[in-house]
């Protein structure tokens, strides 16, 4: 009996001492695991961190892909278009696969989330494989900004040339990036260089890249930075196409209401975009187009807003006012457009 009440008081003390020890574990000073206080607070600095600075995903630009042999025009019914091989690109050429990753390890040190294109690639590639519609050609560009949805686009554009002159065959490198805001495709940012490393011995383009791109880093985020601030303070511009179908019986200037067609959409956009700022160029029987239309850059819940998600709203409003048979056929970012079927 003494053995066994001997036995249990040892294994109280050993609980009592595991008790402690995992209590020290548990947050405070020196101890190895966070407490719930001070999860909470990483979290909201990682969500301050990513709510302060924009997205980017890097591309190699259009003529970068043409010099490789990766693009081709595509002509369908007198529509010219690009097909472009990124993932191609990536698998035969090291130097732009490494020079990509080198530009976002300099974008990730000053701060910018990044958006990584061919991790992006693969995805997109695996969900098309599963699905049946394989004729339909796709725009793997349109496709990744609408998957992935990032602030800007940076694009990488260089060309490593070897001097004749050179006893040596030195090698020097001239290129060039752009940050270009994905609603518009206008440039609101650009750095170039020519015969970089050209008195060096020894070099290689994500090497030279890595050596050179640093000093215009902080020149470039400003600029990024200070277009982004404008778009949250005015909202993103995009362009709102209402078109009306060959086979509809429904006129832009027909009667929904108390107004006609026409009026409706004119008032819906000056209620639910940024400052009332859009620009009507174009008014017929069969559509509507406008330009510089701003909309909210975020949703009330922080989650981004697009031009689909702008016409999807639209759309709605079409329908219930005026009972239309109606559709988002919106594609891009930028490009919001609504096609008018008939009358339900």
């Amino acid at each position: 009996m003494k053995n066994d009440y001997f036995l249990n008081i040892s294994n109280l003390v050993c609980l009592f001492c595991l008790s402690l020890f995992m209590v020290s574990c548990g947050g405070g000073n020196g101890s190895l695991m966070p407490n719930d206080s001070e999860v909470s607070s990483k979290k909201q600095g990682a969500n301050a961190l990513t709510q302060s600075m924009p997205t980017i995903m890097v591309f190699p630009s259009d003529a970068m892909l043409q010099r490789l042999g990766y693009l081709k025009e595509v002509e369908n019914q007198g529509i010219v278009s690009y097909d472009r091989n990124y993932q191609q690109a990536f698998i035969k050429n090291a130097d732009l696969k490494f020079a990509i990753a080198a530009l976002e390890e300099e974008f990730a040190k000053a701060g910018f989330p990044l958006e990584n294109m061919e991790q992006q690639l693969k995805q997109i590639a695996n969900n098309n494989a599963m699905d049946e519609m394989t004729d339909v050609a796709r725009d793997l560009r349109a496709e990744l900004l609408n998957t992935v949805r990032p602030d800007y686009i940076i694009e990488l554009d260089y060309e490593l040339k070897t001097d004749p002159k050179s006893r040596n065959l030195n090698k020097s490198l001239t290129y060039a990036v752009k940050a270009l805001d994905v609603y518009t495709n206008k440039a609101v940012a650009a750095t170039s260089k020519a015969n970089a490393g050209a008195d060096k011995k020894e070099n290689d383009v994500p090497g030279l890249i890595k050596g050179d791109f640093p000093a215009s880093i902080t020149e470039f985020k400003k600029q990024i930075t200070g277009h982004y601030a404008n778009l949250l303070a005015n909202g993103i511009e995009i362009t709102l196409r209402v078109a009306v179908s060959k086979n509809s019986d429904v006129k832009i200037d027909d009667d929904c209401g108390d107004q006609e067609l026409n009026e409706r959409i004119s008032n819906w956009l000056k209620d639910n975009t940024v400052n009332q700022s859009f620009k009507m160029s174009k008014n017929t029987g069969t559509e509507m187009f406008f330009t510089n239309v701003r909309i909210a850059s975020k949703t009330k819940e922080g989650k981004k807003y697009t031009a689909f998600d702008f016409a999807g709203e639209l759309n709605k409003a079409l329908k219930k006012g005026c009972s239309l048979k109606s559709k988002n056929k919106t594609q891009s970012l930028g490009d919001a457009m609504i096609f008018i079927e008939g009358t339900k």
